[in-house]
């Protein structure tokens, strides 16, 4: 599997490339200039339709061929134990870009009155952004305090949150197709915290989290094109990048089932 833990990931990553190549030919093509409607089968939806399909049946083959004989340890510290500074040095540069973006989202916002929706968006998400060093300093040093059990939920709490604003905020959007990919990519980043989590509780997960990782990886990929501001592009990139180090950490990490 060590030898899959940098390829697979990669193959996630190109193949969000595309789709975000594609996204933006779609983006500047496929819809309506007077309406703003969607046309009617145009050629690169199409195209992002077969190539999301294509992705998320690779992964879930992918997910229960190494579930089948791999599996991941009770222990969140084994499951993402890094070799070296590496792991925790990103994981602390990502947190960080991440707190810019959320400083970003509030200075956006300050030309207008703050809600009370935005001021729990911000908080959640820059207490995520702390989970992710939180959590690789736990990984690290090889055992976690009573502060992962707290923290590993926040980021999958931050994220399902998103989706309920994501959603309030397009209900009278009838053009499902310009924020249907985001809604996909804010899910994924919720689902593979959640399994994430779950290794922290002792909840071993191996296939539906790698499955998770790698789906969340090329999602992320795709919506970086999409018309949104840009510290909302930020949190994508920088859950993108995670996820793709995550992902090559728990594969490297996997052992046989025969070895547990």
């Amino acid at each position: 599997m060590r030898k899959s833990a940098v390829a697979i990931p990669i193959i996630a990553l190109i193949a969000g490339a595309f789709g975000f190549f594609i996204r933006q030919t779609e983006l500047n093509t496929a819809f309506e200039s007077v309406t703003g409607l969607a046309k009617r089968n145009a050629q690169p939806t199409l195209i992002l339709i077969g190539l999301s399909v294509a992705v998320i049946v690779l992964a879930a083959v992918f997910a229960i061929i190494a579930g089948s004989k791999y599996k991941a340890e009770n222990d969140y510290s084994k499951v993402f134990a890094p070799k070296g500074y590496l792991y925790i040095g990103v994981s602390f540069l990502l947190g960080l870009g991440w707190i810019v973006a959320d400083a970003l989202y509030l200075l956006n916002k300050s030309g207008t009155a703050l809600s009370f929706i935005d001021i729990v968006f911000i908080f959640l998400s820059a207490v995520a952004a702390l989970a992710v060093i939180v959590l690789a300093r736990g990984a690290y040093k090889g055992r976690g305090g009573n502060e992962m059990l707290l923290f590993s939920i926040v980021p999958s709490i931050f994220f399902c949150y998103w989706l309920i604003i994501l959603y309030k905020n397009n209900a009278a959007n009838p053009i499902l197709l310009s924020y249907c990919f985001q809604c996909i990519a804010i899910a994924a980043a919720a689902l593979s915290y959640y399994f994430s989590a779950g290794f922290v509780y002792n909840k071993s997960v191996t296939g539906r989290a790698l499955f998770s990782f790698l789906v969340t990886i090329f999602f992320c990929a795709v919506v970086l094109a999409d018309n949104v501001i840009l510290p909302i592009k930020m949190i994508f990139a920088v859950t993108m990048i995670l996820q793709f180090v995550n992902t090559v950490i728990f594969i490297r990490n996997l052992k046989r089932k025969s070895e547990i």
